[in-house]
């Protein structure tokens, strides 16, 4: 009777699982729909940048700017996680793809910064004594905003061209699609690092001139592209999120079918045992 007890306390403690797991699932979805749906939206205005930037250092020899060429400045990294957890390896792959790049490039932490996107990275900066730019968490919400990172974005622009920070690369998990995604490593400065095969060149006329073009044009980039990546990252996460959680769901659906089965078989033993002693007894009497 005891062991029946207990099994009961724990489908009941499986089924609250499920349901709880069933709604965060449910709410990772939505997320992921509209998340989805932004950086479609918003991929080729950055594309769009790209190209514009790609078509100015390639056919403009005589142009001059600190962000053109690599300023032997130390390295920024910046790297993009999530704020919360239940998201199953979603951050974990991208630390170790991390510590694995750090390890084979630098010999030491003093050889590089880094600024990081989202209270996991930042709380894995911090563990690891990384040297980090931005002395507070930077928390990236749900429906994305400029706001969020300009402050962070501003720093590097302005540390590459003061050469203060030298080149810099965004680590982050990019979105493919709602069962796969990938750890990429993005450079974003020095412009003449940018390098993208899917992207078509094309010529431009400029007005007023390509010098003053270019002023405006690096800020965007530098703008956009951050935004389109973080905009790739919270895709992934909310994938991540939604599989993860859909897992856990199937889990302990899974456990409680095994509990209930369990309980049944517990219960006929126990049925069975009475029906024996009843008809012991009902022998003994006559």
């Amino acid at each position: 009777m005891a062991d029946q007890k207990l099994i009961k306390e724990r489908i009941k403690a499986t089924e609250k699982t499920y349901q709880i797991t069933n709604a965060m699932n449910m709410v990772s979805t939505s997320k992921l729909r509209k998340s989805e749906k932004s950086l479609k939206q918003f991929r080729p205005i950055s594309d769009e940048i790209k190209r514009m930037m790609i078509s100015l250092v390639s056919n403009s020899n005589e142009l001059s700017h600190p962000t053109l060429v690599d300023n032997g400045a130390k390295p920024c990294y910046i790297l993009i996680a999530s704020d919360r957890g239940l998201i199953g390896n979603y951050n974990n792959a991208l630390f170790k793809h991390f510590d694995a790049y750090i390890k084979e490039h630098h010999k030491s932490q003093d050889e590089f910064y880094i600024a990081t996107i989202g209270f996991k990275a930042f709380t894995y900066a911090k563990r690891k004594g990384y040297n980090l730019l931005n002395e507070e968490n930077i928390n990236i919400r749900d429906d994305i905003l400029f706001i969020d990172f300009s402050e962070i974005s501003d720093t590097i622009r302005k540390g590459y061209i003061e050469g203060n920070i030298g080149k810099t690369t965004v680590f982050y998990t990019s979105f493919v699609n709602t069962i796969t995604n990938k750890i990429v490593e993005e450079p974003i400065l020095p412009i003449n690092a940018i390098k993208d095969e899917n992207i078509n060149q094309q010529e431009y006329i400029y007005e007023p001139g390509k010098e003053m073009v270019l002023d405006r044009v690096i800020d965007l980039y530098v703008d956009y592209s951050l935004y389109r990546i973080i905009l790739e990252a919270k895709t992934s996460e909310h994938a991540s999120r939604m599989n993860a959680m859909k897992n856990a769901k199937d889990n302990a659906k899974d456990i409680e079918e095994k509990l209930t089965l369990e309980y049944n078989h517990a219960r006929q033993n126990q049925i069975t045992t009475e029906l024996i002693d009843i008809i012991n007894g009902s022998n003994a009497i006559n």
